[in-house]
């Protein structure tokens, strides 16, 4: 063998073995001295990287047996001069004591909104692994982007004991919120994102160490919730952190979330501005005068603002909307040859197919908006109903069909006669009643309509799986989670559903914002059935990019979704496989005329014109059709015929239905079904 080829080889293989050698657990020189070879467990990572050694020191959890190690800086202090700026690195170097939480970034506090707490120097992460790094390829793992509309939120509230039992590595992160994070005028003095940014070098810092600690570098999810999961979508969609991932995970929310993106981010930045005192017309003075300002006294104006706005445009806009400055889309070119987070709309990049083949994992809970509707905003929306001539098929619906995403120039065709039948099946009155129903339509547009077309697009160039969290369980922790979010703070307390939020009580346990641990709630059985289904299922997408669990028991019925069936997974304690997802509504909110001409959807005319029938020349009218067609595609579960024993109204005129056998209910009702071929 030649020399030369036979030298190569051995370096090679001496590379490959210092490789695998400097990931396993043993004695390393940190500052010139030799240190001690660690006990098996002993916390404490040894890292090597660009000639730059370091001692990790971090914790171990005696009872469950993983490491955590807490507050790990990844960029310098974005502070002075650096606010407003994209972040600076950290390495790892030296010894580094990784035993206290990192402080929160600057956000108005949830006990009082006109208080703020947070420091500006809150570039931290935190690594929870089940074991320290040995000869083998490592755990996969899971970067959590927590929620809070770009506005609150912190990486320490959440506890991750749940997902390391399953053997992942969870690194959980934090970025500049708020004006700090997200301020932009479109300029390149202050082109805005550097949030986004602070998530791309977390990310990077992850690529970078985490086989230290025990991960996979090749195995790398991003998870989020609400503006968590836009944000992880969006890090999917740049080219900064293309190749990044293997799966993405979007609970609650999506990349095409009204929520998002900051489709008027000079406005909103001359508004803070100018209520700040600084200059508006022009950038850099505006710039420097809002670097020198108190980080309170920046927040302070925020909050105020958003309680303006929130109260002017009423309850859509709480619910719906950005409050304060978020993601921009900066075009191709910010003038400084820098590269940009993101040049094209997400819609675009979905369209056109500009996002990584890799699985997407996505979802929304059952009753995403129903808490809040039926709490704060309660009253304002009966008020409309009782005032407004054509509130809900006109006022309401008008204002919600806004919120759909449009891609490219296609126009959405809303069918206003179906919209009637919509209306007129789900029983609308303009009674107390009602306000439930409108908290249908608005989870169907603002958040079930966002993650159908976000797993529809998906699914024409990689697989996609979308979930529904339909279990009713006790843990409402939305409200520990992301207390200070109008969505949060509206929820009745009475009110017992699982709304937007309650579903990461099933994933994670809680902290304060400060990350001090609150007392679990008594154990509940089901709950905890509902916690193995749901982590497993996280598990086994990060491990394969599928879902199929051993807690379900029923892996072959677990399908990704398609365009054509639209399969979902319904999340209970006994989570199932099912077809056609919300199939009716989603063809009513995002124009698919196509479906409403199916016999599926002439539900809609066929219940209304029988119900109609049933009453001629009778006394009482019977109400077949309580509660519209549900989520799993089911039609006949549009019938409540046992529920149907209340209060009508027919003919103007409110009656009551006493005693009516459900035999005499149902059996007129099913020649006709049976014809559309719902029935057997």
């Amino acid at each position: 063998m030649d020399g030369h080829v036979l030298f190569f080889l051995t370096f090679v293989f001496l590379a490959i073995t210092a490789t695998s050698e400097s990931l396993r657990r043993q004695k390393r020189i940190v500052g010139g001295i030799q240190s001690a070879p660690p006990p098996e467990d002993d916390p404490v990572v040894f890292v090597n990287r660009n000639n730059r050694n370091a001692r990790v020191i971090g914790t171990r959890d005696p009872k469950k047996g993983f490491y955590v190690f807490r507050g790990i800086r990844f960029g310098e202090p974005p502070v002075g001069r650096s606010r407003f700026q994209r972040p600076r690195p950290v390495r790892l170097e030296g010894e580094y004591n990784a035993t206290s939480w990192g402080p929160p970034c600057p956000q108005p506090s949830p006990e009082d909104s006109d208080q703020v707490i947070g420091v500006e120097d809150c570039l931290y992460l935190n690594v929870f692994t089940p074991a320290l790094p040995d000869a083998g390829d490592g755990y996969p793992v899971l970067i959590w982007i927590h929620g809070g509309g770009f506005r609150i939120g912190a990486a320490c509230q959440y506890e991750m004991r749940n997902l390391i039992k399953k053997k992942m590595v969870v690194v959980s992160i934090q970025y500049r919120l708020g004006s700090l994070g997200f301020l932009s005028t479109g300029t390149k003095e202050l082109p805005g994102n550097n949030g986004m940014f602070d998530m791309v070098l977390a990310v990077d810092w992850v690529k970078n160490y985490i086989g230290y600690f025990g991960g996979d570098p090749k195995k790398i999810v991003a998870i989020g919730h609400g503006s968590g999961a836009a944000s992880a979508l969006m890090l999917s969609l740049s080219k900064l952190t293309k190749s990044y991932f293997s799966g993405l995970i979007a609970m609650s929310g999506s990349v095409l979330s009204h929520f998002a993106v900051d489709k008027d981010p000079l406005s909103t930045a001359k508004t803070i501005a100018s209520s700040n005192g600084c200059p508006i017309e022009d950038v850099p003075e505006m710039v420097r005068c809002l670097q020198e300002l108190p980080v309170e006294k920046l927040v302070a104006v925020e909050s105020r603002l958003a309680r303006l706005k929130s109260a002017a445009q009423g309850f859509i806009s709480g619910i719906s909307n950005l409050l304060g400055p978020g993601p921009v889309i900066e075009g191709s070119d910010d003038n400084r040859y820098l590269p940009n987070f993101m040049s094209e709309t997400p819609e675009s990049a979905l369209k056109l197919g500009n996002f990584p083949k890799i699985p997407l994992l996505t979802g929304v809970v059952k009753d995403e908006t129903g808490g809040a509707i039926t709490g704060k905003y309660k009253k304002e929306i009966e008020g409309k109903l009782q005032t407004v001539k054509n509130f809900l098929n006109k006022d309401l619906v008008e204002s919600l069909q806004s919120k759909i995403p449009v891609f490219g120039n296609q126009t959405q065709r809303f069918v206003p006669e179906e919209f009637g039948r919509y209306l007129e099946t789900l029983g609308f009155n303009g009674n107390g009643k009602d306000v439930r129903k409108v908290a249908g339509m608005m989870d169907d547009a603002l958040f079930n309509a966002p993650a159908f077309l976000t797993a529809q697009h998906w699914s024409n160039k990689a697989k996609a799986f979308l979930y529904s969290f339909d279990h009713q369980g006790k843990r409402h922790y939305g409200k520990n989670f992301l207390a200070g979010l109008p969505i949060i703070d509206a929820k009745n307390p009475d009110d017992d559903t699982t709304g937007h939020g309650d579903d990461l009580g099933y994933v994670f346990d809680r902290n304060t914002i400060f990350g001090k641990e609150i007392p679990d709630d008594p154990k509940d059985e089901e709950d905890d059935k509902v916690t193995e289904a749901f982590t497993d299922m996280v598990a086994n997408f990060a491990r394969s990019g599928d879902i199929s669990s051993p807690a379900t028991k029923a892996q072959n019925l677990i399908s990704a979704f398609s365009p054509t069936d639209n399969s979902f997974v319904s999340i209970t304690s006994k989570p199932e496989s099912q077809k056609n997802f919300r199939y009716c509504e989603m063809a009513l909110w995002t124009g698919l005329t196509e479906r409403l001409q199916s016999t599926s959807c002439n539900l809609y005319k066929i219940t209304v014109d029988t119900v109609k029938e049933l009453a001629k020349g009778a006394e009482q009218i019977v109400d077949v059709v309580e509660s519209p067609v549900t989520g799993i595609g089911n039609v006949v579960n549009g019938f409540v015929p046992a529920k149907s024993l209340a209060k009508e109204n027919a003919g103007n005129q409110e009656k009551q239905l006493v005693n009516v056998p459900e035999s005499k209910l149902i059996k007129p009702l099913i020649p006709k079904l049976t014809g559309l071929g719902l029935f057997g």
